[in-house]
Formats: structure tokens, C-alpha cells, sequence
């Protein structure tokens, strides 16, 4: 096991890359991403990041989805 410290944002772009990829593949990493991560984000904040969060990583799945579509 290994700790890595990262702000917010880039812990957003990490999970934001993941969500390109298949989710077969990713959805396990991504959640235990979140899971750890959440915790530790101050509570006011935790809402409206969680939120916009995943208003990113729909529109970036709606986007894949579309693009296997084509």
C-alpha cells in the first residue's frame, strides 16, 4: 500500500481520465478512488465538488458513448 497526495483538482482529472477508458475496466478504481477521497474532503465543500464531479463524468461517458455509437 502507498499514499500519494494530491489536491482536489488533480484527483478530479485523475478520476476524469478513468471515466474515458471502459468502464468494465475502471469503475472498481474509480469508487475506491472516491471512497477514500470523499472523507477527506472538507464537508461544506464535499456536496457541491461531489456534484460537479459527476455532472464531468457523465458528460464524459455520455461522450464516449456517443463516439462508440459513430
Amino acid at each position: 500500500m502507498i499514499e500519494i497526495k494530491l489536491t482536489v483538482n488533480e484527483v478530479n482529472a485523475i478520476l476524469l481520465a478513468l471515466a474515458k477508458q471502459p468502464y468494465e475496466t475502471v469503475a472498481q478504481l474509480i469508487e475506491k478512488v472516491r471512497a477514500q477521497a470523499i472523507p477527506q474532503v472538507p464537508s461544506e465543500q464535499t456536496d457541491a465538488k461531489r456534484a460537479k464531479l459527476a455532472k464531468d463524468l457523465e458528460e464524459v461517458v455520455a461522450n464516449e458513448d456517443d463516439a462508440q455509437l459513430q
